[in-house]
């Protein structure tokens, strides 16, 4: 690990062109009155430190070609430890991260005008700065103060988030390692619950069993709030009640993945409630594992996102066309996105350390981001046929499916982390037919 964390550092200290970097780790946050909730490191933390604990922070100063890296962590405390767990303390710390120094946190704010001295340009990430700007802010107002130094100053700030997300975008062979345990774990939930779902069950007792599955297999847990709709609530597209019953002749479109490592996975898959799709269901879950499917085979180096989003247009509109779901012609529906009132959102996005990874869908020259090796993302067409549009034949209404999998570019094409994952309409239905112990730790 310690030979992974140098490489990612050096990328990034090429990047910063003479800037000191510093970085925050997450804090613990409320739940109510005394209690929090479960800590979360901040990706970007995580990333160039694989350090788990809160109130840190990680601090790059680059000199020539090469830099001192600084970490602050919390200082043993033995009476604070026997209530809330261990703490690494400096000497683990160090050891475990490999950095050049490490001090206690209580340090930061003494040390940071000095840690910033002689660089021009302090950088940090704009969208953690309610973690950091205050201390980088008092750092800089001790600085100006030294009227008669000569050694330079920072004068400039520069946001880090896009130079960290273009280093992020590229996934090493470690961080895939992490990505594909993350779907095998995803794999074995999805079919538990589609062997478990059935009339009569709740949508909290799937959500239930996939957490299970997910911790028990060695998992962090869920990568995000898990969504497991049942009939008309897989409409709306972040639904996460996960409360109410499943009814006979429901679909259930469920999207959750494992964390593993804290690298999520993130597959949506909509099966029936009772075993087998009604004909209606069948006619829009094929059009949208058309689309699926065809756009796994279309996206590879050199494409972009968006590209990959306007083949999956194209071909859900052309069979909402063949289904009577739209009418009119093909290409003035999909100028004029008269789609989206039937597939609002886009194909996919970036995935990684975060399950909406943070890295930019523009490159350094302002173009669309193309798709190279190492780069993570999902592929993930959907339909939402509201339940009251008279314009829809009524068989259609209120039915939805999405259909996604996570995807990772090769040299030559694709490789779909989470292709063994029941879709088509064999597979599915054959799942659900399963016993859902089969899946359990």
């Amino acid at each position: 690990m310690l030979s992974e964390l140098k490489n990612r550092r050096e990328k990034l200290i090429a990047l910063l062109n003479g800037a000191a970097a510093v970085f925050p780790a997450t804090t613990h946050q409320k739940r109510s009155n005394d209690t929090e909730f479960p800590f979360r490191q901040c990706s970007n933390f995580f990333y160039l430190t694989n350090l788990h604990e809160p109130d840190a922070f990680f601090v790059i100063t680059p000199k020539g070609k090469t830099a001192i890296t600084t970490l602050f962590v919390r200082p043993k405390d033995p009476a604070m430890e026997q209530w809330t767990g261990l703490r690494l303390g400096t000497e683990k710390a160090k050891e475990l991260t490999g950095v050049d120094q490490c001090f206690e946190i209580g340090d930061f704010d003494k040390m940071l005008p000095e840690l910033l001295t002689g660089h021009d340009t302090v950088a940090y990430d704009f969208y953690e700065s309610e973690r950091i700007w205050s201390n980088i802010h008092s750092a800089l107002k001790t600085l100006r103060r030294k009227r008669n130094s000569t050694e330079p100053r920072p004068l400039k700030t520069l946001d880090l988030s896009d130079l960290i997300g273009r280093l992020r975008l590229v996934k090493s062979d470690y961080e895939l390692e992490q990505m594909r345990k993350a779907a095998v774990i995803t794999d074995k939930a999805h079919r538990a619950a589609m062997a478990m779902s059935a009339p009569g069950k709740t949508e909290k007792e799937v959500h239930a069993l996939m957490e299970y599955i997910f911790l028990g297999h060695g998992g962090d847990g869920n990568a995000y709030d898990n969504i497991v709709a049942t009939g008309e609530n897989g409409l709306i597209l972040h639904y996460v009640e996960n409360d109410q019953e499943i009814k006979d002749g429901d679909t259930l479109l469920i999207d959750a993945g494992c964390q593993f490592n804290l690298y999520a996975s993130d597959v949506t898959r909509t099966f029936p409630a009772n075993g087998k799709f009604s004909d209606a269901q069948k006619e829009l879950y094929q059009i949208c594992l058309d689309a699926q499917l065809s756009c796994l085979s279309f996206a590879g180096p050199g494409k972009t996102l968006k590209e990959v989003h306007h083949h999956a247009v194209e071909v859900l509109v052309e069979g909402m066309l063949k289904l009577g779901i739209m009418t009119g012609d093909k290409d003035i529906l999909i100028k004029e996105e008269k789609f989206k009132t039937y597939y609002p959102h886009g194909t996919g996005h970036w995935l990684g350390l975060d399950v909406h990874d943070q890295s930019p869908y523009l490159d350094e020259t302002w173009e669309l981001t193309k798709l190279a090796p190492g780069m993570c993302f999902t592929i993930e067409p959907g339909l939402y046929i509201p339940k009251d549009d008279s314009s829809v034949p009524e068989k259609y209404r209120g039915l939805s499916v999405r259909i996604e999998d996570d995807i990772v570019i090769t040299e030559n094409g694709i490789e779909n982390l989470t292709a063994f994952i029941p879709k088509t309409i064999e597979e599915v239905e054959a799942a659900c037919t399963g016993d859902y112990r089969e899946f359990l730790p």
